[in-house]
Parts: structure tokens; C-alpha cells; sequence
């Protein structure tokens, strides 16, 4: 997803997704971006399409994809800001040194990742209803896998999870040097996230970044009071 307003515009916002996840996750944002950005919105390869799809794509394909989109911004812009989500909060601090990125506003960054069997129990419960009643159906739309039920296909999955599994203890050893130093970064965790652990708060907090709670949320989804804070601190870190 691209917006290009003007030629002459020089800053530009980048979207970065979580594992599994959609460029719907920054829906609250894109209304609100201010005159005098462009932005990019990447889809990672796998997602938005099939089970299968997200199986056969790898962890170093959405590296190359981040990668390159960040050469092609940094030609046509001056400042790149970088908003992501989960797995794309890893990506963005892996790279944040970049000349060219001027910015960071990271949600859910999972340094630490929650191991517990009811996510994915119930992201089942989400898959069965969708199946069901496909016209009414409350699956998550911030989710960038069509639902399944044939359960057995996600076990193409697991070589993507040990390949998120090891970018969360690399990110977590790169973190001691403050990638952020120097750089406009806003860190928001979830205090419900049933995938994050509280631990990476507190390792965040120790290395000297400042984060902010949002009581009221998960992973993927804001309450509406913690949604208009969210909003509230774009505006401030565009500015």
C-alpha cells in the first residue's frame, strides 16, 4: 500500500506488520497522517493470503522486502519515519541506525515472547467462527492469513516461529547498545498482550527507553481511549 502525494514532499512514513499480520494493524493512522508525508504501508510475503502462502514464506524474505523498501525511500526521501507493529518493531530496531530513518513508533515490541497455549486456542476459536459465517464473522481484520480449518497445515508454520524466536534474542542483545540513540523513539506495550511478555518492558526500561502502557489493550486490538492516545502521541512524534 503506497500513498504519493507530491514530488516535492521529502518525509516519508513506513508500515511495518507484525508476524502473521496485516497493514490493517495502522488503520488509526493513516487518516491522520499530516500534509507533508508520504507513506508506505509494506504487505510481507505470505500474508494476505492462504495458510499455505504464510508457510512458504521465510523469515529472510521479509528482511530482503524491509530492506529494500528502505533503499527505495531513502532515494526518493530525506526523512523516514518508521511505525510497526510485534515482529516489525524487531526489523525496525535492527535497522535503526540507518542514516535515513529519523524516526521510530514502535507497538508491541516482542523481545520477550509470551509462551502460553491460549492464543492459540484462541485464534482457533476466531478460525472455527470465521469458517462458519464467513458474512458475519468477528475473525480479526488486522490478521494477514485467510482462516483454515484444516489445523494441520500450520505446522508449515513452526520453521517461521523458531525464525522469530531467534530475531527476538538478537534484537534483545542489540538493544544493550540503544539502537534508538539519537532518534525520535515512541514505545507503546499492551498491558493485556497475550504474546509479549512484561519482561521486555522492564529490559527496555533498563537500557533506557522510555515506554508508555497501554491498560487497556492487546497485542492486536486498542481500546477506544487507548486507540485516541495513540493517535494523540503520532501527532506529537511527527512533529
Amino acid at each position: 500500500m503506497n500513498m504519493a502525494k507530491d514530488n516535492s514532499i521529502k518525509k516519508v512514513i513506513l508500515f511495518i506488520h507484525g508476524f502473521a499480520g496485516h497493514p490493517n494493524q495502522f488503520k488509526l493512522f493513516y487518516p491522520e497522517i499530516p500534509d507533508g508525508y508520504d507513506y508506505r504501508a509494506l504487505l510481507l510475503a505470505g500474508h494476505g493470503g492462504s495458510v499455505d502462502d504464510f508457510g512458504r514464506a521465510t523469515m529472510k524474505e521479509w528482511q530482503d522486502q524491509v530492506d529494500e523498501s528502505l533503499r527505495e525511500l531513502s532515494e526518493k526521501y530525506d526523512e523516514i519515519y518508521v511505525v510497526a507493529h510485534s515482529m516489525g518493531t524487531l526489523f525496525a530496531l535492527q535497522r535503526a541506525q540507518s542514516h535515513s530513518v529519523k524516526a521510530l513508533f514502535l507497538l508491541a515490541v516482542p523481545l520477550y515472547i509470551r509462551v502460553s497455549l491460549l492464543p492459540f486456542l484462541g485464534k482457533l476459536r476466531m478460525i472455527i467462527r470465521a469458517s462458519r459465517d464467513s458474512v458475519h464473522s468477528t475473525y480479526d481484520p488486522c490478521s494477514g492469513v485467510e482462516a483454515d480449518v484444516r489445523f494441520w497445515k500450520y505446522v508449515k508454520w513452526i520453521p517461521n516461529y523458531v525464525s522469530l524466536s531467534k530475531e527476538s534474542r538478537k534484537t534483545r542483545t542489540l538493544v544493550e547498545s540503544k539502537p534508538w540513540s539519537g532518534k525520535r523513539c515512541v514505545v507503546f506495550q499492551s498491558a493485556h498482550d497475550e504474546l509479549v511478555s512484561s519482561k521486555t518492558g522492564k529490559l527496555l526500561i533498563s537500557c533506557g527507553c522510555n515506554i508508555d502502557i497501554l491498560e487497556n489493550s492487546s497485542h492486536h486490538q486498542y481500546s477506544q481511549a487507548d486507540g485516541e492516545k495513540l493517535v494523540q502521541a503520532f501527532h506529537a512524534w511527527l512533529k
